[in-house]
């Protein structure tokens, strides 16, 4: 009794069509786009979730939270508070909102309506996100906080808003630029400036490290969620 060969690949249609279907996803850049915000907004959310129960458990780097809070609230001088001042108003929600406003009617200006409509989608939602977020965790402030206010802690509205606007607009200008250099400068530069208005809050007292790392988490989530809609509503209305 012989073995049955082998058959090729080609006498398979079904087989090469499963094949071909990741290698067509990724075929042109509004796929490869999509292809990719939706795994910047599910690495994000999986952040999210792990700090999320680290919080709720009372894990690790919950009680880390209050330790190094007292430790930093120690270490602060008049001129660190005045100058973090400023650094903590580029990710209030006003000035958020003003640029993330001018922005936007400059895109539409230029005729670029995709660009100028993801800013207040990417900027009302992460908004009502934080909201949400907030009312269901509904964590207190520090004790040590600089100003002391009445809204909850978890998670950081200033982080979560700071990484929804200035990453959309790096997100509109890497876009733009045709080199890899350029675009790595963009994503440092950026980064580096979110996460400073993140500390600016760790230094005023006003949030825990586990509260600006979910809100960095939860802006990336929803602003790559609504890059992914804007890609594929702009797909379909092609079609």
């Amino acid at each position: 009794m012989t073995a049955e060969p082998i058959r090729p690949l080609q006498q398979h249609p079904r087989a090469q069509r499963l094949l071909r279907r990741p290698a067509a996803a990724w075929r042109t850049p509004a796929q490869r786009r999509l292809l990719l915000a939706l795994g910047w907004a599910l690495l994000a959310a999986l952040t999210f979730a792990r700090i999320a129960e680290d919080f709720l458990t009372n894990d690790p780097l919950a009680r880390w939270d209050v330790e190094y809070a007292r430790w930093l609230a120690g270490e602060r001088t008049s001129a660190g508070i005045d100058a973090f001042r400023i650094v903590t108003f580029f990710g209030g929600p006003t000035v958020i909102f003003v640029i993330g406003a001018v922005v936007s009617i400059l895109l539409y200006r230029r005729g670029l309506r995709r660009d100028a409509a993801l800013i207040p989608l990417v900027l009302v939602g992460a908004q009502l996100l934080n909201l949400v977020l907030k009312l269901a965790f509904h964590r207190p402030r520090p004790e040590v906080a600089f100003v002391h206010l009445e809204t909850y802690s978890f998670p950081s509205g200033h982080a979560m808003m700071s990484a929804a606007l200035y990453g959309t607009l790096a997100y509109l200008a890497w876009c733009r630029i045709r080199s890899r250099r350029g675009q790595s400068l963009l994503l440092l530069a950026t980064s580096a400036f979110v996460a400073l208005i993140c500390f600016s809050r760790l230094y005023l007292g006003m949030h825990y490290l586990s509260d600006v790392l979910a809100g960095a988490a939860g802006g990336v989530f929803w602003l790559a969620l609504s890059v992914a809609v804007v890609t594929r509503a702009q797909a379909v209305g092609r079609t």
